[in-house]
């Protein structure tokens, strides 16, 4: 059912269960007839329907119905002067914000980063340079919490965090972007950015199920949206706030998963070959952008790909 109606889709789920369910019922009454023999033969009707379903419509019936005939949403209405969340107290410049001393990363007899180590201070832009294949993403998963630390350390702001839970990670003040842009295509950019601050608004696991089931938690979603329309602004994307992630360009794109990172309220922001595939203008106003968020106070450590012959 969900994979006919689209399983992405709260109405494709309920349309693939009205299709299953009505067909059945003919298919039985009617194929008997027609072969003159009990059995179930609906089955491999619906067999001949998933395979023609995930060829010329793999995201499910309701994507191409919304398609055809797409329906008018209303926008959403952000209130800009709800209360701002609450943000973490920036610290001093020349704070050793990210110290790594020996840090390894081995899979197995690979060893994808050997004995790595780096400082970053408070008000530094700090650049991670080597060519491809050289271990400056897995350098990032180390610090990020993406992936667990073979040996060596990484603390954060005085604190070892090395082998802790990225959210753990993110909750003290790190973000990240990737090399690989990492959205929710068919949401919006502005539901996209509102990820970020999901943990500086976290009502907790009750509240959350409860509060939803009878929309008690308008006030929490009301300063989230506020909050990640501010952050789309502040990187210049307010024109594009209410279009699909998936239908900006790659250098918008970037910008997007920036704004997202912001949005987690970041004292130290890694961004993962934020320029990888970007045209010259792009890569323009990316420097741009990044300017501006070190005049703002905010730091960051990006990774970028060197070419050798």
């Amino acid at each position: 059912m969900a994979v006919i109606g689209g399983a992405g889709y709260v109405w494709g789920a309920l349309l693939g269960a009205a299709v299953i369910t009505v067909s059945k019922t003919w298919l039985q009454d009617l194929i008997p007839h027609l072969v003159e023999q009990a059995g179930n033969f609906e089955v491999i009707v619906f067999g001949i329907l998933m395979i023609v379903i995930l060829q010329r419509a793999p995201d499910g019936l309701w994507p191409v119905i919304a398609r055809r005939f797409p329906l008018r949403q209303a926008r959403r209405v952000i209130a800009p002067e709800v209360p701002h969340l609450a943000r973490k107290p920036l610290p001093p410049k020349d704070e050793v914000l990210l110290e790594v001393r020996d840090a390894t990363k081995r899979f197995g007899g690979l060893v994808a980063v050997n004995a790595m180590g780096l400082q970053v201070k408070a008000g530094e832009i700090v650049a991670l340079i080597g060519p491809n294949g050289a271990g400056k993403s897995t350098m990032f998963n180390l610090i990020s919490g993406v992936l667990d630390i073979t040996s060596g350390s990484v603390c954060f702001r005085s604190k070892e965090v090395a082998n802790h839970s990225s959210r753990e990670i993110a909750r003290l003040g790190l973000s990240r972007t990737f090399q690989h842009v990492r959205l929710l295509p068919q949401m919006t950019v502005v539901d996209n950015v509102a990820i970020g601050a999901h943990r500086r608004e976290y009502p907790g696991l009750l509240a959350g199920v409860f509060g939803g089931a009878w929309r008690l938690d308008r006030k929490d979603e009301a300063r989230l949206l506020a909050e990640a329309a501010r952050q789309i602004e502040r990187v210049g994307l307010a024109d594009h706030m209410f279009d699909a992630a998936g239908s900006l360009p790659l250098g918008k794109q970037r910008i997007l998963e920036i704004a997202r990172a912001l949005c987690t309220d970041p004292c130290l922001l890694l961004l993962d070959e934020p320029a990888a595939g970007l045209r010259y203008l792009e890569k323009r106003a990316l420097a741009d952008l990044l300017r501006k968020l070190k005049g703002e106070g905010c730091r960051s450590c990006w990774s970028s790909t060197t070419w050798t012959s």
